[in-house]
C-alpha cells in the first residue's frame, strides 16, 4: 500500500493527538495516588471538633447578646440619663438596675467636654482604663449599638444621646473564663489544621494542571511545527483563491514539494488561466450583446416616430393641389414637428446617458433646489392637487444643483404621468440625522414588485413613448453624489421615491 507524504504527515499529527492526552491522564493518576497516600482523615473527629467549637461559639454569642442588652437598656433608661451628670447618682442607678456579678462590669464614658477621647464618668471595673479605644471609635463612626470581642473580653456598646447628639457611651463588658478561652483557641487551631486538607488537595490538583499545561503547550508547539509544513501551501491556495475572487486572474500560487497539495496548486493555476481566457471571451460577448441591445433599442425608439412622419408625407403628396391641402398641410406639419421633437429628446437622453458629466458639486441650499424644480410645475391639471412641505432648518448639501434639479424634474414628471385620472402630488424635504431627505409621492396607479425592482434598469420603461433611461440617469446622478435613492410603491395606491443627500457638517470639506 502506497502512503503519500501528505498522508504520512496527517497520520503523525493524529498519532500525537492520541498519545499526549493518554500520557497526561496516566501522569495525573500517578501524582494523585502518591500525594494522597497516608492521608487517612478521621471525619468523625473533625465533626466532634466542629460541634464543640459551635457550643463555645454559642456561649460567646450569648455573652455578647447579654452585654449588648445591658448596654442598650442602661443607655435608654430615663433614670440613668438623668443621673448621667453625677457619678454618685450613676452608681446608685447602676447598682439598682444592674447588680454586677459573674464577671460582668459596666463603664460609662462622657464625651461632652472631650469628644476626641472622652473621660470615664463611672465604672464598676478596676480595669476600665483598658477598654480598647477602637470600640469608642466605631461608636463615633456609626452611632449604633454593637458587640465587640477582643481576646477573652466581650463588650456591648450603646450610645448616650442628648438632644440627638452623642454625649457618651455605655460599655457592658464580660470577661470569659480563661479555661474557656484556652479551649476555644485550641478548638480553632485544630479546625484550621483540618481545614488545610482542601488546600493540600488544591495543591495536588495545581500540580496536575501545571503538568497538563506544560504538556499541552509542548504538544501544541510540536503539532504547530508539523502542521505548518502541511497547511502553508493550503493557506497560500486560500489566499490565491481570494485574490482571484476579487478579479486578479493573473495571480499564480507558488507550488513547492511533490505531494498532492503541490499537484492541487498546479491544477489551480491551470484552472485560473483557463478562467481568465473564458472571462475575456465572456466580456467580449457581453460587450457585443450590450451594443446589440443598444442598437436594437435605438432602432426601435427611432422607428416609432418615423411611421407618423412617413404617413404625414404620404398624405401631403396624395392631397397635393386639393382643396383640403392647406388643412392637411397644417396637420402634417404639426405631426412631423412633434415627432421630430420627440426624436431630438430621445437622442438627447441617449447622449446624456452615454456621456453623463461628472457632477460639479459645491455647497448648495436644498430648499432652493427643490423650490426651483417645483416652480416649473405650477400649471398642473386641475385634477391634481400639489402639496409641498419644506423644512426651514435644512442644512446645506454638497451637490450639483443642475443635476439634482434634473432628478426632481424626472421624479415629478413621472408622478404626474402616473396620475392620468387625477390625484395628489406631494414634495417634502426634511433633515434626518446626517441626511437631507427629499420625498416625491403620488396617489397614482403604483407599480408591481417586479416593475419596482427593475425601475433603475436602463431601457426599461412602462410608458409607450419612454426610452427607459430617465430613472437610470436619476439613479446614476444620486450615486455620484454619494447619496441614496429608493422606491416604495403599491399597485392602486401610489408611489413614493425617497432621495437622501449627505448634509454638510463641520468636518465636511467645502469646495
Amino acid at each position: 500500500m502506497h502512503i503519500s507524504r501528505f498522508q504520512l504527515k496527517l497520520m503523525l499529527i493524529f498519532l500525537l493527538l492520541m498519545i499526549i492526552p493518554a500520557a497526561i491522564t496516566l501522569l495525573a493518576t500517578n501524582i494523585l495516588t502518591v500525594e494522597t497516600t497516608g492521608m487517612d482523615v478521621n471525619e468523625r473527629v473533625e465533626a466532634v471538633l466542629q460541634e464543640a467549637s459551635e457550643i463555645v461559639e454559642d456561649m460567646v454569642a450569648e455573652a455578647e447578646a447579654e452585654c449588648q442588652s445591658i448596654a442598650e437598656g442602661l443607655s435608654s433608661d430615663e433614670e440613668f440619663l438623668v443621673a448621667f451628670n453625677s457619678a454618685d447618682d450613676l452608681e446608685s442607678v447602676v447598682v439598682d438596675i444592674l447588680p454586677v456579678a459573674g464577671g460582668l462590669s459596666v463603664v460609662v464614658f462622657d464625651f461632652r467636654n472631650d469628644m476626641e477621647s472622652g473621660k470615664i464618668r463611672y465604672s464598676t471595673s478596676p480595669d476600665a482604663e483598658n477598654v480598647p479605644y477602637s470600640i469608642i471609635s466605631l461608636l463615633k463612626q456609626n452611632g449604633e449599638p454593637q458587640c465587640y470581642q477582643e481576646g477573652g473580653m466581650i463588650y456591648g456598646v450603646a450610645p448616650i444621646l442628648q438632644e440627638n447628639d452623642l454625649a457618651g457611651a455605655v460599655i457592658a463588658q464580660h470577661k470569659l473564663e480563661q479555661e474557656l478561652v484556652r479551649k476555644y483557641t485550641n478548638l480553632q487551631n485544630l479546625l484550621r489544621i483540618y481545614a488545610l486538607r482542601p488546600e493540600l488537595e488544591n495543591w495536588v490538583w495545581a500540580k496536575i494542571i501545571t503538568m497538563f499545561i506544560i504538556l499541552a503547550v509542548f504538544g501544541a508547539v510540536l503539532g504547530w511545527l508539523i502542521a505548518r509544513s502541511v497547511t502553508r501551501p493550503i493557506l497560500s491556495l486560500v489566499a490565491g483563491t481570494r485574490k482571484i475572487a476579487k478579479g486578479d486572474l493573473d495571480h499564480k500560487v507558488e507550488a513547492k514539494g511533490r505531494d498532492e497539495v503541490a499537484i492541487l496548486v498546479e491544477s489551480f493555476n491551470s484552472m485560473t488561466s483557463q478562467l481568465k481566457a473564458s472571462r475575456e471571451r465572456e466580456v467580449r460577448a457581453e460587450r457585443l450583446a450590450a451594443w446589440r441591445d443598444v442598437a436594437r433599442s435605438i432602432a426601435h425608439e427611432i422607428k416609432n416616430p418615423l411611421t407618423p412622419i412617413q404617413l404625414s408625407m404620404y398624405r401631403l403628396r396624395k392631397n397635393l393641389g386639393s382643396e383640403r391641402y392647406d388643412e392637411i398641410f397644417q396637420q402634417a406639419y404639426t405631426s412631423i414637428t412633434n415627432e421630430v421633437e420627440n426624436l431630438r429628446n430621445m437622442v438627447t437622453e441617449f447622449s446624456d446617458f452615454a456621456r453623463m458629466p461628472k457632477p460639479r458639486t459645491k455647497a448648495s441650499d436644498p430648499e432652493k433646489i427643490v423650490q426651483d424644480a417645483i416652480n416649473l410645475y405650477t400649471g398642473l391639471p386641475d385634477n391634481i392637487a400639489f402639496h409641498t412641505e419644506l423644512a426651514s432648518d435644512l442644512p446645506q448639501v454638497m451637490a450639483d444643483s443642475d443635476q439634482i434639479r434634473q432628478v426632481l424634474h424626472n421624479l415629478i414628471g413621472n408622478a404626474v404621468d402616473a396620475m392620468s385620472d387625477g390625484g395628489k402630488l406631494s414634495v417634502t424635504a426634511r433633515h434626518e440625522a446626517d441626511d437631507v431627505v427629499i420625498e416625491v409621492s403620488d396617489t397614482g396607479c403604483g407599480m408591481s414588485e417586479e416593475t419596482r425592482e427593475r425601475i433603475f434598469t436602463p431601457y426599461f420603461t412602462t410608458k409607450e413613448t419612454g426610452t427607459g433611461l430617465g430613472m437610470a440617469i436619476t439613479a446614476q446622478i444620486i450615486e455620484e453624489h454619494n447619496g441614496e435613492i429608493s422606491v416604495d410603491s403599491q399597485e392602486g395606491v401610489g408611489t413614493t421615491v425617497t432621495v437622501k443627500l449627505k448634509a454638510i457638517s463641520e468636518q465636511t470639506p467645502v469646495q
